[in-house]
């Protein structure tokens, strides 16, 4: 047994090992010495944000978690990152250390595509349906307003439909979706149009043929029901219509 572990001992594979494993054992003491108390020209002196015109700076420094003269190795990529995408407006953020003492943070910021009103309150939405904020949204006036049931999630695709359609489009002034299927649209004139839950690019494709070359409707229309396929119905205001019945 002696002989055994004399052998083992004197072998050039247990000299390896210690060998190696001396040198982990002071690579690992020293990095914990490095994340206790930094190495000189490796703590944090720059903190670089690109890609947020919404955001300002110090709301990323704030929610971000970094700290200047800390140690840049201590910074947890992954966990930056996430503190940054929870931010309402950030869509996604990359975060890389630039050594020796810099952390640069580039952003990704959500695009407003719509106002959603949702119990008398007005909400700046997404292409995902996500709610920005519900504060500073009269800079986007221009944008639609959409409301009802499933409104925000179905925005985007009802937006993508009208681009198809600029006339009709340019005249959007609010959509409700109705019943979680389908959406009325008013138009210009304060024009209702009952769209189809089925089939409606096609109907949008109709409703831009018969407008005008800018996209208007007779004066004296209400509603514009397109709900029943290959099926037209409109109604008059009512005292319009009367009027051109004398």
């Amino acid at each position: 047994m002696l002989r055994y572990l004399s052998f083992i001992f004197k072998s050039n594979l247990f000299r390896t090992v210690v060998f190696f494993g001396a040198i982990f054992g002071a690579a690992f003491f020293c990095s914990g010495k490095i994340l206790k108390s930094g190495i000189a020209g490796f703590n944090i002196r720059k903190i670089e944000f690109d890609g947020n015109e919404r955001v300002q700076d110090l709301l990323l420094l704030k929610t971000s978690g970094l700290k200047y003269k800390s140690n840049i190795f201590a910074v947890s990529v992954r966990g930056v990152k996430r503190r940054l995408e929870s931010i309402a407006w950030i869509k996604s953020a990359v975060v890389q250390r630039k050594l020796p003492d810099t952390i640069r943070i580039r952003v990704a910021e959500r695009i407003p595509i719509a106002i959603l009103q949702s119990k008398y309150n007005l909400y700046l939405i997404d292409a995902d349906g996500k709610v920005l904020e519900h504060d500073g949204i009269g800079n986007f006036g221009n944008l639609p307003i959409v409301t009802g049931e499933g409104a925000a999630r179905e925005a985007d695709r009802l937006l993508c439909c009208l681009n198809r359609f600029p006339k009709i489009r340019r005249q959007l002034v609010f959509a409700v979706r109705i019943g979680k299927r389908r959406w009325n649209i008013k138009i210009n004139r304060g024009i209702t149009v009952k769209l189809p839950e089925k089939g409606m690019t096609q109907a949008l494709g109709i409703l831009e043929e018969i407008s005008d070359k800018n996209g208007y409707f007779n004066d004296d229309m209400a509603t514009i029901d397109m709900r029943v396929p290959d099926r037209i119905i409109i109604k008059k205001q009512i005292g319009k219509a009367a009027k051109n019945n004398e």
